[in-house]
């Protein structure tokens, strides 16, 4: 569906919350529909506050897709566009006291896929959702990917019991798996409790030969990484795909 709405708050939440009914009928799970929603609000914000630079002459073009396996949305402003390529990853020690950037960063942090026309003043997401994907045990999000497992931690259950990472990851380093990618998506802080369990992890990981990598950290938790030099123990990767490469290309060596 295509559509063009006048460069006004109203109309953009109005369709905001149309596009989300939708999601939200074609089966995609709480943790999906949040991701799609974030995304969608801050690339339309953008367009509205920075492409179109509030001007209520101008209008915003939305294109989307839905369907059960997989969402794509594309939003184009009148504006004079930017360079992409110039935007600087806010997790930066230079960026990290600045809110610019961001929404771009979470966007890309969130959908499986992010483009730019060549002039920037158009942006094409896409969300897909995982084949095999389930909840395992404890509530958290998991799906497999040749010989990777994915598991993707929910703030609210890990605030409630951290040890069901520890608990879940364990259960995925087992014989057929090369090891585990952690997407800390979702998780906007992270305490000593979990960076304690996420250390037992990756060492359990070690001593079976396997693998434990996170990936997709929002830039207060890879600041707080960094600040306790954990960041030598913790393999991380700023996207996902990148850790699941990582640990598909590592070589397994089972203890027995």
């Amino acid at each position: 569906m295509e559509i063009t709405i006048k460069n006004n708050l109203e109309e953009i939440y109005s369709l905001e919350h149309e596009i989300l009914r939708q999601v939200e009928e074609a089966g995609y799970e709480e943790n999906s529909s949040f991701a799609i929603r974030l995304a969608l609000d801050e690339a339309l914000v953008n367009a509205y506050k920075h492409g179109n630079a509030e001007n209520p002459n101008k209008s915003l073009r939305i294109r989307y897709e839905i369907d059960e396996k997989k969402i794509d949305i594309e939003i184009e402003d009148e504006g004079a566009g930017f360079d992409q390529s110039q935007l600087m990853d806010p997790r930066s020690d230079e960026r990290l006291k600045e809110t610019s950037g961001r929404g771009i960063f979470l966007i890309r942090q969130f959908m499986s896929k992010t483009l730019f026309n060549e002039y920037g003043n158009l942006i094409r997401f896409v969300y897909e959702k995982k084949d095999h994907q389930n909840t395992n045990p404890h509530g958290l999000t998991q799906w497999k990917t040749g010989q990777v497992d994915v598991l993707e931690l929910d703030p609210i259950l890990v605030d409630k019991d951290p040890t069901i990472v520890l608990e879940s990851i364990l259960y995925l380093l087992k014989e057929d798996s090369r090891g585990v990618v952690l997407d800390l998506k979702f998780l906007d802080r992270i305490d000593s409790c979990l960076l304690g369990l996420l250390v037992a992890a990756t060492r359990e990981a070690e001593s079976r030969g396997k693998h434990l990598v996170n990936v997709r950290l929002q830039p207060e938790v890879d600041r707080i990484i960094e600040a306790t030099s954990l960041n030598v123990v913790l393999k991380t990767f700023a996207d996902l795909t990148r850790g699941i490469e990582f640990i598909g290309a590592s070589k397994s060596s089972d203890s027995n």
